[in-house]
């Protein structure tokens, strides 16, 4: 397989986790992980098996995201592959009897590893968020939030996390964002990772 089949073959599984996460498609959605896969978000990290199922578990309780992917820079080396892609995250949600939308507009940064040397997966991903913003659907409709809620976490995903927190769920207050300490340890660890 040539660098680019092999950067065709990646882009497709970023393409595919999206549609299946989102779908809810979640045997899938399991494909696009290596049998060791992890993943961080701002509400979760593990193993691919627990956060498909609490993907899975939120969904059922009526949660609405959806994940639109832009463009990918894929570096191959032997059996090992990083890619960046860009992302917009959009969710659906209700805070304090409004409903809402939340956008955060970031990038998914993923170890890529070659299957038993088949089939290229995702064996590590993370998200850099870049930042986001809360929007009443109904125009006209107010929003107060609570400022000491807000500024417990960073700029980039502040929102998401603020409507996560009143959802009951616990948010990572250091997830990589834009020239923060966390970002530049996610590309150290990724280049070492794929250089080694």
């Amino acid at each position: 397989m040539s660098e680019r089949d092999d950067k065709l073959a990646i882009a497709e599984v970023i393409q595919n986790w999206a549609i299946w996460r989102d779908t809810g498609d979640w045997d899938n959605l399991r494909t696009t992980f290596h049998r060791d896969g992890t993943m961080t978000a701002t509400w979760f990290s593990g193993t691919a098996d627990d956060f498909i199922a609490g993907a899975k578990a939120s969904a059922s309780k009526g949660s609405r995201s959806a994940h639109f992917i832009g463009g990918s820079v894929i570096r191959v080396t032997g059996w090992k592959a990083l890619a960046e892609t860009r992302i917009i995250l959009l969710i659906r949600d209700e805070l304090d009897g409004v409903e809402i939308d939340v956008t955060c507009y970031g990038r998914f940064y993923d170890r890529f590893v070659k299957d038993e040397g088949e089939r290229w997966c995702i064996l590590r991903r993370g998200v850099v968020y870049e930042k986001d913003r809360l929007d009443p659907v109904r125009p006209g409709a107010t929003i107060v939030l609570d400022d000491t809620v807000l500024e417990r976490f960073p700029e980039g995903y502040r929102h998401i996390a603020y409507v996560q927190t009143k959802r009951g769920m616990k948010v990572a207050p250091d997830r990589p964002t834009p020239r923060s300490p966390e970002l530049e340890q996610l590309y150290r660890d990724g280049n070492a990772w794929l250089d080694a």
